[in-house]
């Protein structure tokens, strides 16, 4: 059986189709799901190269080397803060062994895990975008991984060369490699793509959206299973994340200082079942959940409109120019005053309003009226509160 599958209660009528379609991407995106399946297929690969670990490697262009060790880049917190700080690109892992005839010298091949074959970019495994990673800086976080492991295996020098992308071994890698260079100015990667085999049953173990799939799928009974079908786990993982985080949309205060929990899938599965029938696909079951959502959004914006700093720029900007700051300490001054004025002022609203939850059962005008009521009544506070603060920052730039 071909692992697109043809249903009308898919977006588009196929997997494959569904895989495309833009409401589905927005609302799951915003439930992290393109996150999640790029950390998941980065997970997957990962154990997969742990496997290759004396075996041999290709080299695009030239001869394969005896694989020694694997540094994973994307694991480590330091490397992509240094490579965003001096503008770089990071791949994934580093690929470092020998050929047999120079036991002294290293062959290091950059490799990307790229779950989407059309977000290839070949610069990014190139061999100088690794050197780019060794030298700069010199003293650098994966220049120091490198020499660590060239120096445990007594290696004298090192030779890179340009890398790889791993991608699953899918329809949706031939889908989307020809999708993309049927573009215009958009040929296909010359990158060397090694294509390995997924495991769907597994990738989205440890996330808790991932507990929906089953049941989202069972609602549609295709042909196929997301246990191992890769295109329908993708699917049904961002119907899922869609509709948790629609499910947190729906539930979330219209206004609070709290930070905001996800929901509980648990609770987003009793919904799921309680809304759903027969004649339902799981699409459909999203997109209710959308327009709920989108109406209490609306009136999550519209208490955030009231609930504004009751102090214009003009005033605060007023308050520097006249504190004798001069020009460049007063535009630093301005944002700092701005910010602190704003969470003083949610913080003291916050303790005339209280939260205000999604299912309040007063009108949302009742709640518009309270909520600009309070606002204004803080402003002769906020005022005091914005002076002491331009006097303070008045007095630690004094030259005394």
């Amino acid at each position: 059986m071909t692992e697109d599958v043809k249903s009308p209660r898919l977006p588009g009528g196929s997997l494959l189709s569904s895989y495309l379609d833009r409401q589905l991407m927005v609302w799951s995106d915003r439930g992290g799901a393109s996150r999640h399946i790029g950390d998941g297929w980065a997970a997957h690969c990962s154990a997969w190269l742990s496997g290759a670990v004396g075996a041999e490697w290709p080299v695009p262009g030239g001869q394969p080397f005896i694989v020694s060790d694997i540094l994973r880049l994307d694991d480590i917190p330091g490397v992509s803060r240094e490579a965003n700080q001096y503008h770089l690109e990071n791949p994934d892992f580093l690929i470092i062994g020998s050929r047999p005839d120079e036991p002294t010298t290293a062959l290091v091949e950059a490799v990307d895990a790229k779950f989407a074959a059309d977000r290839i970019k070949p610069s990014q495994v190139s061999a100088q975008i690794v050197e780019n990673l060794l030298t700069i800086p010199k003293d650098g976080v994966t220049r120091q991984l490198l020499q660590e492991t060239l120096d445990a295996r007594g290696f004298e020098r090192y030779v890179i060369s340009d890398g790889s992308f791993m991608c699953p071994d899918s329809a949706l890698t031939e889908f989307l490699l020809k999708r993309a260079s049927r573009q215009r100015n958009n040929p296909s990667p010359s990158a060397e793509i090694i294509r390995i085999e997924p495991s769907p049953g597994v990738m989205f173990d440890g996330v808790g959206t991932g507990a929906l799939i089953g049941q989202l799928a069972r609602q549609d009974q295709l042909p196929v299973s997301p246990r191992d079908n890769l295109l329908s786990t993708i699917y049904y993982f961002r119907v899922a994340c869609a509709c948790a985080y629609l499910y947190g949309e729906q539930h979330a205060p219209l206004f609070t200082v709290q930070d905001t929990e996800l929901p509980e899938i648990g609770l987003v599965s009793a919904e799921l079942t309680r809304r759903a029938k027969p004649e339902h696909s799981a699409y459909r079951l999203m997109l209710d959940l959308v327009d709920e959502a989108e109406i209490i959004r609306e009136a999550r914006q519209s208490v955030a409109n009231v609930a504004s700093l009751p102090l214009r720029m003009t005033e605060i900007r007023g308050l520097l120019q006249r504190s004798g700051l001069d020009e460049e300490s007063a535009k630093i001054a301005l944002r700092i005053l701005r910010r602190d004025l704003e969470l003083e002022f949610r913080r003291r609203l916050f303790e005339v309003v209280g939260e205000i939850s999604a299912d309040d059962p007063r009108t949302l005008g009742d709640i518009l009226d309270e909520v600009a009521h309070a606002a204004r009544n803080l402003r002769p506070d906020l005022h005091a509160y914005a002076i002491n603060l331009v006097a303070e920052a008045a007095a630690t730039r004094s030259p005394d």
